[in-house]
Order: structure tokens, then C-alpha cells, then sequence
């Protein structure tokens, strides 16, 4: 079969079933020169009822933002795809008429919660954000809601999760013991220099690191000259 000029085959014959057009659309998908034909060969495969071609065809449309053509495909791929309820969260959260979609801060938590239930951190990350910013119901802080989810992605390995919730400890709850842990398991973390803000989660990792750790050595200086040297009970502690 031809695509823009190029033959793409399965074992050097015509593809036909459902699995050969879905393996031609993958292989178009992971390399760069033949991206442009993915969705031309997974739509026969998700037509056919090919739930892998399906779902990767929703994630093929939207990354090129076709929003209106990826919508259907990912509404049937959300019940088992976290990209895909995370897809139509983000759809939902700023609208996409197009799609038939209308901004829903509602819609989009729920769809949010879906991805986030099949493990997808940046859908967590996004629902401890619209706790902050109180777009959702509350039944206690905003910032306790917001740190129980960026600590569940943080746990899965995203290094902004991590720098949020080491933020969030240090800050909000005074914390600094856990915000320390945070802040050094994203300096660890290998995929920190490739996210966008990697630099600056660095950056600040390593500044608030070392002014944690420099309180708590004073600290525990100060506790050891107490144990040393009593002050006596009216003496001022300064």
C-alpha cells in the first residue's frame, strides 16, 4: 500500500487485516520519517474495531491537534487508556467546540480522576492544581487535597510532582524533614533535566536543599549546647 509516494508492506505483501494495518501505523508512529502516515493506516485498524490501533489513533490525532477527529476515539478508549481520560480531561477543562465539548471544570475532574485511577501522574497533577486554584468541592484544605495527589505521582517517578510536593511541604505545612526527601528525589531523578522546567526544579531543589539542611544543623547544634550547658529557666534564648 502507498502512502505520499512510499510502499508500506507486512512481509513484503499488501496488508489486510485489522493487525497488519494497526503494526504499519505503529511503525509509521515510532519513526520520524513516516509520522505523517500513522493515522492513515490505524483508522482501518480502529474501524475494524482494533482497540490498540484505536487508542493510539486518538493519541496520534490529538498530538496533532486535532481535537474534533481525536475526541471519538478517545472517548472510547478512556475506560482503559490513562492518555486518553487524560486527553479528554484537558478537552474538558478549557472546552473544545469543535469536538462537541464544552468547558467543564466538573467534566474535566472526572475525566482527570479516570486517568488518574489508571496511574497517569500528570492527571494527578492537574487535579491538585484545580483543588489549589478551588475549582473543585472541598472536604478539607486545598493544600492537603493538592499534596495527596502530587505525592501519588511523586511516587511514580514525576520529577515536577516531586519539586511540587517538596514545595508544598516546605511551605504550607512547615515540614521540612519530607520536603528534603522531595526536593533530593528530584534531583535524582534522571527524567528532571529533560522536562521543560528542569532547569529551574534544579535550581530551586538544590537552594531550599541546602538551606534545610543548614537549619537543621544549627538546630542541632543548638540542642547539643543546651545539653551541654544548661541555661538556666529565666535566661532569655538569644
Amino acid at each position: 500500500m502507498r502512502w505520499n509516494g512510499v510502499d508500506f508492506t507486512v512481509d513484503g505483501r499488501e496488508p489486510t487485516t485489522a493487525e497488519e494495518f494497526h503494526r504499519i501505523g505503529l511503525h509509521c508512529w515510532q519513526d520520524p520519517r513516516h509520522r505523517e502516515a500513522a493515522a492513515f493506516f490505524l483508522e482501518p485498524a480502529a474501524r475494524a474495531g482494533h482497540a490498540e490501533a484505536a487508542e493510539l489513533l486518538g493519541h496520534v490525532l490529538f498530538s496533532r491537534g486535532e481535537y474534533a477527529a481525536a475526541a471519538p476515539w478517545l472517548r472510547g478508549s478512556a475506560g482503559t487508556s490513562r492518555r486518553a481520560a487524560h486527553y479528554l480531561g484537558r478537552l474538558s477543562y478549557d472546552g473544545c467546540p469543535p469536538a462537541g465539548i464544552t468547558a467543564s471544570y466538573a467534566d474535566a475532574a472526572h475525566w482527570y480522576r479516570e486517568a488518574a485511577r489508571l496511574g497517569e501522574p500528570e492527571a494527578m497533577l492537574a487535579l491538585g492544581e484545580m483543588y489549589l486554584e478551588r475549582l473543585l468541592p472541598l472536604t478539607g484544605a486545598p493544600v492537603a487535597h493538592a499534596l495527596e495527589l502530587f505525592a501519588a505521582a511523586a511516587a511514580l517517578g514525576h520529577p515536577y510532582a516531586q519539586f511540587r510536593s517538596a514545595e508544598l511541604y516546605r511551605t504550607d505545612f512547615a515540614a521540612p524533614d519530607p520536603a528534603a526527601r522531595c526536593y533530593e528525589l528530584c534531583l535524582a531523578n534522571p527524567a528532571t533535566t529533560a522536562h521543560p522546567l528542569g532547569s529551574l526544579m534544579t535550581q530551586q531543589s538544590r537552594w531550599h536543599l541546602s538551606h534545610i539542611r543548614a537549619a537543621g544543623d544549627a538546630d542541632r547544634s543548638g540542642r547539643e549546647r543546651d545539653r551541654l550547658h544548661p541555661r538556666p529557666p529565666d535566661e532569655p534564648r538569644y
